[in-house]
Order: C-alpha cells, then structure tokens, then sequence
C-alpha cells in the first residue's frame, strides 16, 4: 500500500460516525422498551438480541481502532492483511442485516396477504446475502498477508448482494404501505407517515452499501470503503428500532374523561331542596371512553378487500 493515510482516515471518520450511530441504537431501544407497545417476550427477546449483536460490532470497532491507532501507531504494514476484529465486523455486519431484513420479510408477508412469491424471492435474496457475509469472513480469517487480492470477488459480492436485497425489501415495502389505505383520513396520515419513515430508513441501508461498493470498485487499493461498511450495522439496526417505534403513530388510544362532581348541579324535582349535601362532595368520577370503529361488510368485494387490508396491516405492525 503506498500510502496509509486515506485508510487511516477512512477508519477515523467510520469510528466517529459508528460511535454515533450506536448511541441513536441505544437511545432507540430505550425508546421501544418505555414506548408502552405491548409485544411478545419472544419480539422484545428479538429486539434485545439485535442490540446485542449491534454492540458486539461497536467493540470490535473499538479493538480494530485501538491496535491500528496505538498498538501498531506508525507500522504501515498493519494494513497488510485484515485484523480479525475487522473479519468478525464482517460476520456480525450480515447477522444484523439478515436479522433485520426477517422482520420487514415478516411484516410484508403480512401485508401482501401471505404471498409465497414475493416473501419468497426477498428471503432467497437476504439469505444470498448472509451466506456472502459468511464466506467473505471465513476467507478473511484464512487470507495471509499480502494476500488481500484475493478477498476482492468476495467484497464485490457481499457489497452488491446487500444493494440488491435491501433494495428489494425497501421498494415491496413502500409499494405494498402505499396500497394499505383503510379508508380513514387519520390513519391514512398516519400510515403515510409510517411509509415515508420507514421507506427512506430502509433506503439509507442502500445508499450506504452502494457507497460502499463504488468506493471499493474506484480505490480497491485502500480501506476507503471501510467509511461506509464500518456504520453499516448501525444503519440496519437504526431502521428497524425506528419502525417498531413509529408504530405508535397508528396505535388508538383510549381517553378518559374526568368529572367533577362537586361541578355537577343535581336534576331539581318538585319538592326537593335547592341545596343538596353529598357525601362524595369534591370527588372525580373518571369514565373511561373507547372509540369503537365498526364496519358493516355486505358482501361487496371492496369491503371485504378494506376488511382484509386493515387486519393485514395490523398484523405487520
């Protein structure tokens, strides 16, 4: 390599930014956890697991970081071969994708009313995906120095296979949101906004992977690439906590009224006082109020269609 400092540069702007990114995981997760979703254990097991695996990826970070920059400070042929801190970014790098695109792959099952195609060509594409992941990691802890040509066939693949399929993932999803209108002007607003958010999440995912991939296929001779690939997972795992925590703008709420009875003059009869002592004087009643939406199906096929898009997408979310 004939000049480190573009990759050392690189790793010093991909530490920052992925440092950042994680603490909006955190912030994101502790959001989900007080938001008062009520979740399966097995969901919020899922939840806790991801964000395990996302930390997992910010201390190999931290250790590629940390034997670049002050264990071998100065030594260019650091560069040489890959750390394995770095090839094990790589393996938790797929397992985080591969787990978040599950629960979009689950959510659009739902939503396109369990279509075996569709779910099945977008499980077949993350599942591409991850076994990329996997053999470009298994080929990085076996690679000896100076052999750093060889992972190239690997890297063009993983990089474009995650283009691919979030890609994919990201469109079905944005189609099949926009299709999802229940005829409801407030929760139409809302899923618009749900679709908007979690579209362009699902396309930062993308963007990144694509940067990753044009940046390796222009400077294969550095670590450029790195920039992108070293805040991947935090992307992946930011779009997710994002989504699950958007859903509260959709979710109905049940309001209660308070009221005064001390406020509340009694029904005068005939005969009665005007002035009336309660026991109860100064207490509040609360009364709990819930909206109750019915729908009346009579047969049509387009009520019936509505019927399903709603529990469809109540399923999803």
């Amino acid at each position: 390599m004939a000049d480190p400092s573009p990759t050392i540069g690189a790793l010093m702007v991909g530490g920052i930014v992925g440092a950042t990114l994680y603490g909006l995981t955190c912030s994101q997760g502790f959001m989900y956890y007080n938001r008062g979703v009520k979740d399966s254990n097995l969901m919020r097991g899922f939840v806790l697991a991801l964000w395990l695996v996302d930390s997992l990826n910010v201390i190999l970070m931290g250790h590629m970081l940390y034997y670049t920059f002050i264990t071998r400070y100065g030594d260019p042929s650091v560069f040489s071969t890959p750390l394995w801190s770095l090839v094990a970014m790589v393996l938790s790098t797929a397992i985080v994708s591969f787990m978040v695109r599950g629960m979009y792959i689950k959510g659009i099952w739902h939503l396109s009313h369990e279509h075996p195609i569709i779910t099945g060509v977008l499980a077949l594409l993350s599942l591409f995906d991850f076994v990329c992941g996997i053999a470009l990691s298994v080929k990085g802890f076996r690679v000896s120095e100076g052999e750093l040509a060889d992972l190239k066939v690997y890297l063009y693949l993983n990089f474009a296979s995650a283009v691919l399929a979030d890609g994919a993932v990201a469109g079905t999803l944005f189609n099949l949101l926009r299709g999802a209108r229940t005829g409801n002007a407030r929760t139409d607003t809302a899923l618009g906004r749900l679709m908007l958010y979690t579209v362009n999440t699902g396309l930062l995912t993308v963007a990144d992977a694509g940067v990753a991939l044009i940046t390796f296929a222009i400077m294969p001779d550095n670590f450029v690439f790195l920039t992108p690939f070293m805040v991947l997972s935090h992307f992946y795992t930011n779009a997710l906590f994002a989504s699950l925590n958007s859903r509260t703008l959709i979710k109905s709420s049940d309001h209660v009224v308070s009221v005064n009875l001390s406020n509340v003059s009694p029904p005068r009869f005939p005969g009665s006082s005007t002035s009336t002592s309660s026991p109860h004087n100064g207490q509040q009643l609360q009364i709990p109020i819930q909206t109750v939406v019915q729908t009346r199906v009579d047969g049509s096929g387009s009520d019936n269609e509505d019927l399903k898009s709603q529990y469809s997408l109540a399923k999803a979310l």
